[in-house]
């Protein structure tokens, strides 16, 4: 009698939680529909409080990977031959010596970042438009010596480039001179967003020093958490999934991030060997774009390959020719040997990712997109692995070619004849 009170007990409680869920659910569902712009307000207070978080939580993921190959290849040996017989905690020692060492490596890198390569831009573009009535009579000069025994189709096209260039003149010195005055005016009043920006950087970067520390302190945190809601089983597949997603995102990143830097290196390199100009800004656009897949090149290349035109039809052509090549480097080589397939798909899927994401969430999405549908694929495939697995059916999508269906009575394949 007193069991089945415990159990009447337990259902009442079961059924209670129930329903106690679902209302919550539509109530939640109610809101986001009819309160949805009033959630994205919330959320974006909450993001902007938690911007130096957020800041420091990145900054501390980039940074991992190089604290650990300090501190696993330099770091622990050292504190330990040093610092054990002084009664220190040699550990502690290696991981504050990593934290420091990797703060100056990224400082130093944003630092020659700032001092070399930014003026390097601004003295390019600074060059583009005060030279651009310059190229405009050039390229009418060019385009007139090529159709010079064409006089009727130079005549045309010399008089439409003419217009062009008259159009494009009144543009700078109406239209783009007076403009800058309101830039320099919008950024003076942008001041304070700037500062604001800087002070989230600062305190982010020290909360990364702090997850960096810590860190595997707050991953046992996480575990010991996940561990105390759900069941063994539901924890160890959490865990699996996000050492999976950890992998997919850290791997592609990183390795198409240094990819890319060499590509912009060697581009730099080039451009200034065969005196191509704006060896700077070009070199800067490839190493950016080329993190994006597939398009990344072409979306570089054809602006790039517009700039030097403008200057030098012949040097274009060389840059054209350089640049393919190295794509063809970048692509069939260096790419492959960095990334080694760490998504996992196919080139349509890839393509398909990057138009999908890049419609949605522009430029930040056709990089971060590969990456994520990597992962969204990963577990759609995992779902049907595991419902095939229990209808005892085939796994390999190979095997699907050879059958033409499944018999709903017997269950057996019946392949093509």
């Amino acid at each position: 009698m007193k069991k089945d009170m415990i159990e009447s007990d337990k259902n009442y409680i079961y059924w209670g939680f129930t329903i106690f869920t679902v209302i919550a659910a539509a109530i939640l569902l109610f809101f986001m529909v009819y309160r949805f712009s009033a959630i994205l307000v919330g959320i974006s207070i909450i993001l902007k409080i938690l911007t130096p978080i957020i800041y420091g939580l990145l900054l501390a993921y980039i940074m991992t990977p190089v604290l650990n190959i300090l501190e696993r290849k330099y770091f622990v040996d050292f504190s330990k031959k040093f610092f054990k017989k002084y009664a220190v905690d040699d550990l502690k020692v290696a991981r504050i010596l990593s934290i420091i060492t990797t703060s100056i490596i990224y400082i130093l890198i944003l630092v020659g970042f700032i001092g070399f390569v930014i003026p390097a831009l601004f003295g390019s573009i600074q060059g583009i438009v005060a030279n651009i009535p310059g190229y405009l009579n050039d390229g009418r000069d060019w385009i007139a010596n090529l159709f010079s025994d064409n006089p009727e189709i130079n005549e045309m096209i010399v008089d439409n480039y003419q217009e062009i260039t008259i159009a494009v003149t009144n543009f700078i010195n109406n239209s783009l001179a007076p403009s800058m005055d309101n830039v320099v005016a919008t950024i003076s009043s942008g001041l304070i967003d700037i500062i604001k920006f800087f002070l989230n950087l600062i305190i982010g970067f020290i909360t990364s020093i702090y997850v960096l520390y810590g860190k595997e302190n707050f991953c046992a945190q996480a575990k010991k958490m996940l561990y105390s809601t759900v069941s063994l089983d539901k924890a160890k597949v959490v865990l699996d999934n996000v050492r999976y997603v950890h992998k997919i995102f850290s791997g592609f990143l990183f390795g198409k991030i240094i990819d890319s830097l060499i590509v912009g290196l060697i581009c730099f390199v080039g451009m200034v060997i065969l005196k191509i100009p704006y060896a700077p800004l070009v070199a800067v656009i490839v190493c950016v774009t080329n993190v994006i897949p597939y398009f990344g090149p072409f979306i570089g290349a054809i602006p790039s390959a517009i700039l030097i035109f403008l200057v030098s039809p012949s040097k274009c052509l060389v840059f054209g020719i350089f640049i393919l090549i190295l794509q063809q480097f970048d692509g069939n080589i260096l790419g492959p040997k960095i990334l080694s397939g760490k998504t996992g798909l196919s080139s349509f899927w890839i393509l398909f990712s990057i138009l999908i994401f890049g419609g949605l969430f522009g430029f930040a999405g056709m990089i971060f997109g590969v990456p994520l549908f990597a992962v969204i694929y990963a577990f759609i495939q995992g779902l049907c692995k595991n419902r095939l697995e229990k209808s005892k059916l085939f796994i390999e999508t190979k095997e699907y070619e050879k059958i033409d269906y499944y018999d709903p009575v017997s269950g057996k394949p019946i392949y093509f004849k």
